[in-house]
């Protein structure tokens, strides 16, 4: 008994001890606990921490999650995503179906403010797959919002409908009545957007009976002065949208009602008082439909004036948000991404209940035949449409790299008279002009914009994979993408051959293949991933 009783005690004394070993640091809990009420407060407490000093990587995992949480709530950039891809990581390997999901919303969060939908479709997708079989309410309301917002925006407005109504079933259920509101105004815009105005309106004076919150109501306010816009009522229009002025708004909304403000002063021509209010939403963040609608306003206000220089330029700008623009809605639907993921995972499925049918061939051979013949035929035809997908998707892609290759061959056409009477130092200018004005290889940003969109986001997924690679390495696996010469990416990477041909061994070793001899297929397999 007393040997019992001794074992008894050393059981608990080690329980005790290794708890407290893997006891969630002080401030990691003060962070958790404040981060839904007080989000700032909990940011504060996040930044005056590293994670390098934590031991264990599940507090480590917390952390990032903690980090990019604040940081999407008090409205700023989430950054780094290594932070959270550890969270991940961890959370996968833990099967932390709850916190894996969250991870998801935020990650698709950071690719969704940064207008990359395709890769913010496959990261809520990821997170529905976690949360779907979870409780988890709240944050399946904010994936299904969230890709409500992607469906919106491109055109899609019955689907985005269908998934601001589950949005807000899972908020109701959690008694969120602030997100409920929210739900409806999104739900509201899809009406308006539809142009069914009774619909859109009856939502935003739902939203103004049902909620005391500020920010809602100037989205409410705003949305309403829209759709009087919209019914060319422009001095209803001004009427809500100065009082939406009165209350706050979060990331692009005082651009927006600015904008609005703008456009129902033109309407009235009083250009004066439209070229004001388009200067005060340019001062704020915004979209590009904003930015473009400003620049449209200023053009026309300009040109009235016959200040054809300054219109030249506010042309330029407007055409500059209109190509933005133009690749945003090139981008594949989320409809067809959420397909494929659809199919995916009905494969998958399918190829386990066949593992099991062929095990149960040993006891009833005939039926297990039967069966595993259902199934082949299932799976062929579930293959077929992945991919006439796939191919759909390569057809659109190889479509753009062409419209590439062509817009050089185009701009060296143009240059040919004056290239054949140049000197040589002249001519390697105007080689380096044709690449610049048509790769914008001069400008990461726009470079890396046109790249991922020809061929399948590569920027990002080199970036993201192999963080060793250089800029100028990544520039080098697109241009052989494109079949640049060797001669013209000596000129464009500004290298010698000898360099050239060192570059490349370089990008094959920190791409981990055995030699330069696989680089063509290694980004060729790349480019077709699309999921």
């Amino acid at each position: 008994m007393r040997f019992i009783t001794l074992y008894s005690l050393i059981i608990t004394l080690l329980t005790f001890s290794f708890t407290s070993c893997s006891k969630t640091p002080n401030e990691l809990r003060i962070a958790e606990k404040i981060i839904e009420d007080h989000p700032d407060s909990a940011l504060h407490i996040l930044q005056q921490l590293h994670p390098e000093k934590y031991t264990t990587y599940a507090n480590r995992a917390l952390y990032g999650l903690l980090l990019f949480k604040s940081m999407d709530a008090s409205g700023l950039q989430m950054q780094p995503i290594s932070l959270l891809n550890f969270s991940i990581d961890y959370y996968t390997r833990r099967d932390d179906k709850i916190r894996l999901g969250s991870c998801y919303l935020y990650k698709g969060r950071t690719y969704l403010y940064k207008n990359k939908f395709e890769l913010a479709t496959s990261e809520y997708l990821k997170a529905l797959d976690n949360l779907n079989i979870e409780t988890d309410y709240n944050t399946l309301g904010e994936v299904y919002s969230d890709m409500g917002k992607i469906y919106s925006a491109q055109q899609q407005h019955k689907e985005a409908r269908e998934k601001y109504l589950l949005a807000s079933k899972y908020f109701e259920k959690v008694q969120n009545k602030n997100a409920v509101c929210c739900s409806m105004l999104d739900i509201g815009v899809t009406y308006r957007c539809a142009k069914e105005f009774k619909s859109a309106l009856k939502c935003y004076h739902n939203v103004i009976q049902q909620t005391a919150d500020s920010l809602l109501l100037g989205g409410a306010y705003q949305e309403i002065g829209n759709v009087y816009l919209i019914s060319d009522l422009p001095d209803s229009a001004i009427h809500y949208l100065r009082i939406s002025l009165q209350y706050p708004a979060k990331r692009t909304g005082y651009a927006a009602r600015y904008f609005l403000l703008a456009d129902a002063y033109a309407n009235k021509n009083r250009n004066d008082s439209a070229e004001l209010y388009v200067k005060k939403s340019l001062k704020y963040p915004a979209d590009f439909f904003t930015r473009r609608g400003c620049y449209l306003i200023l053009v026309n206000t300009t040109y009235l004036k016959g200040d054809i220089k300054l219109m030249g330029k506010y042309m330029s700008n407007y055409q500059q948000y209109t190509d933005s623009i133009r690749i945003l809605e090139s981008q594949t639907k989320a409809t067809v991404i959420e397909d494929l993921h659809a199919n995916s995972i009905e494969t998958t499925g399918a190829r386990q209940s066949l593992a099991i049918t062929i095990l149960l061939l040993v006891v009833v051979a005939l039926l297990g035949g039967a069966i595993s013949y259902f199934f082949y035929k299932r799976n062929k035809i579930k293959k077929q449409e992945l991919d006439g997908y796939k191919t759909e998707l390569n057809k659109k892609q190889v479509f753009v790299s062409q419209s590439i290759s062509k817009k050089i061959e185009d701009s060296k056409a143009i240059q040919a008279v004056t290239r054949k009477h140049a000197l040589p130092n002249d001519r390697i200018k105007l080689d380096k002009e044709v690449y610049n004005n048509s790769l914008h290889i001069n400008n990461w940003d726009v470079f890396t914009c046109e790249m991922n969109h020809a061929f399948n986001g590569i920027i990002d997924k080199l970036q993201a994979n192999y963080p060793a690679l250089s800029r100028k390495e990544i520039s080098w696996c697109c241009l052989q993408l494109l079949n640049i010469s060797s001669a013209d990416r000596i000129l464009i990477l500004e290298t010698t051959t000898e360099g050239l041909y060192k570059m490349k061994q370089r990008v094959a070793q920190k791409l981990n293949l055995k030699s330069a001899k696989e680089l063509d297929a290694f980004l060729n397999e790349s480019v077709s991933n699309h999921i």
